[in-house]
């Protein structure tokens, strides 16, 4: 959800720092103050077009950045460990337009795509207007509201991957019968095949090979050292080194000498012991030529098939597979048609088991739905209104086999319609802020914004919205952008928006409302004026509103 809101040089708001909380939040003022571009600096941190017409007249830049505690938002978490961003809780994202036209996105003061900051934050922010044209009319996104709300992931997975398996066995088919080889083809396949099979290929072969050969490498420059101490040693040390030992040795065993004997013989055994380790070494190796011949070989043959098969040995083989399969189904055609027939006809049932399954899940539990959207439109007093989930047949997808598509009637005697074509501004209004109650909590939408949806509405019908937003915001955090006291007044947080003039330039301020202010610009809504008679009303809507939100 929205935490903090930052604003500068943006259409006619000069700065502006807000703090939100959770809850619902109502902007209220006089028209024409700037409501509405709050809403457009929004739009921008959820990817909207930027546009240097939001730049401030005289200014050479416009700044958007919001903080979103994202702790509840799994998709955004996702998203931004996959970008590289280590983050559990708040995020700042940044939009800075210059007048040059260029548009500049930040995450946490790192530039990144706009096509990320859209991923981050698709089911983060929902701005809805009159004719709110997202996810709600798109009958596409139909069939996915109410498996959501049914809760039926384990089975849509398993029908959406037995659609998939079945598939592919037909388009297996499908090649098979369109393939045409001839005998020199297939003889060409054989060959082919011949030489990967000879070559007796495993899996990590190479690696070991690769190993080895180091291996060797390093022993080889050892080996050539040890050769040449150990005959260094033979040829001409040992021999001297006995000699001047015996001399040193038949020296007069008197103190003068004694301790120089000693050392002499402890460093000529010394030495005699080193060499026989080393010998002991160099005779443990083995360095043998036809081995290492051997062991070559073998990689250059793997490195040719390489080049003519695959860059590992696990494509080699797997190209030895897939040439086996044309083969048989060259050879077999009429066999490899009947047992792939099989496989899809099985296949085939598998799939239609889960999308059954499914489908009388959807037709079972749409009446749900359909009455607890209900409940809400009266709520709204639509109380003439019906809605509807229509399930109808459609061609096999990975889905399952139906059309889902929600219908709405809004007065009584008319024929159900789709969402997308019926009510007028106002109905579809409520319409939608009546079904955002039962499938936003369903979408991750984390912050709701309605803007201006109560035109067109008075009395009781602004009241039932007002409410109805209250109680969308038990789930997630709600803005409404209202020019009507009832629903301002069962928000929990007002934000005064307001205009001045000066050296003739038009500036747009927000401030938080608190107590007497709220009970205040409530009676400027109501009435157009601040008296005694005004207050009194205001303050009697706003007790009442927030008794019964």
């Amino acid at each position: 959800m929205l935490r903090h809101l930052y604003i500068k040089n943006f259409v006619l708001i000069d700065e502006l720092n807000l703090d939100f909380t959770d809850g619902f939040s109502a902007f209220i003022g006089e028209t024409g103050a700037g409501k509405s571009i709050l809403i457009d600096a929004v739009s921008l941190l959820r990817a909207d077009r930027a546009s240097v017409s939001y730049i401030s007249k005289g200014k050479d830049r416009a700044i958007v950045e919001g903080t979103f505690d994202l702790s509840d938002d799994a998709h955004a978490l996702a998203v931004l460990r996959d970008a590289g961003f280590e983050t559990e809780r708040e995020v700042t994202f940044t939009r800075e337009i210059s007048a040059s036209g260029k548009s500049t996105v930040r995450i946490d003061h790192r530039i990144v795509t706009l096509a990320l900051l859209k991923d981050v934050l698709e089911f983060e922010i929902d701005i809805h207007g009159q004719r709110d044209n997202q996810y709600l009319l798109n009958t596409g996104t139909h069939i996915r509201l109410l498996d959501e709300y049914l809760q039926d992931e384990e089975l849509k997975q398993k029908t959406s991957a037995a659609f998939h398996i079945w598939k592919d066995l037909c388009a297996e088919k499908e090649t098979a019968l369109k393939e045409t080889y001839s005998e020199a083809d297939l003889e060409y396949f054989l060959h082919e095949i011949n030489e990967i099979e000879s070559a007796s290929l495993r899996e990590g072969e190479e690696e070991e090979l690769l190993e080895k050969e180091r291996q060797y490498k390093a022993v080889k420059a050892s080996y050539e050292k040890l050769n040449a101490v150990i005959s260094g040693y033979d040829d001409s040390l040992s021999g001297e080194m006995y000699e001047m030992n015996h001399l040193v040795q038949s020296l007069d065993d008197t103190d003068v000498f004694r301790s120089a004997r000693e050392s002499m013989n402890d460093a000529y055994y010394a030495w005699a012991d080193a060499v026989d380790q080393l010998r002991s070494v160099y005779d443990s190796m083995d360095l043998s030529e036809e081995e290492i011949n051997t062991m070559e070989e073998r990689l250059y043959l793997i490195q040719r098939l390489k080049r003519r098969y695959g860059h590992t040995v696990a494509d080699i083989l797997a190209r030895r597979d897939e040439l086996q399969e044309q083969v048989d189904r060259f050879s077999n055609r009429e066999r490899f048609i009947e047992q792939i027939d099989k496989k899809i006809t099985a296949a085939h049932a598998e799939y239609l088991k889960h999308a059954k399954a499914i489908s009388d899940l959807r037709k079972h539990g749409c009446k749900k739905l359909d009455h607890a959207i209900a409940d809400n439109l009266k709520d709204l007093m639509l109380e003439k209104a019906r809605f509807e989930t229509s399930i109808t047949p459609c061609d096999p997808n990975e889905n399952g086999i139906d059309r889902v598509e929600f219908l709405i009637a809004m007065n009584k005697g008319e024929d159900l319609k789709p969402l997308s074509r019926t009510a007028s501004g106002g109905e579809l209004s409520r319409l939608m802020l009546g079904l955002k109650v039962v499938f936003t909590h369903l979408q991750g939408i984390q912050t709701v914004i309605f803007d201006e949806i109560d035109t067109g509405v008075s009395g009781p019908v602004a009241t039932a919205i007002g409410r109805k937003m209250r109680q969308l915001s038990e789930q997630t955090q709600v803005f409404a952008v209202t020019h009507l006291a009832p629903v301002a007044a069962t928000a929990e947080h007002h934000y005064f928006v307001s205009k001045s003039e000066q050296n003739e330039k038009t500036h747009t301020h927000v401030a938080q409302l608190n107590g007497s202010e709220i009970i205040e610009q409530l009676a400027v809504i109501a009435s157009g004026e601040v008296t005694d008679t005004s207050l009194a009303a205001a303050k009697e809507l706003f007790e009442r509103n927030q008794k019964h939100a």
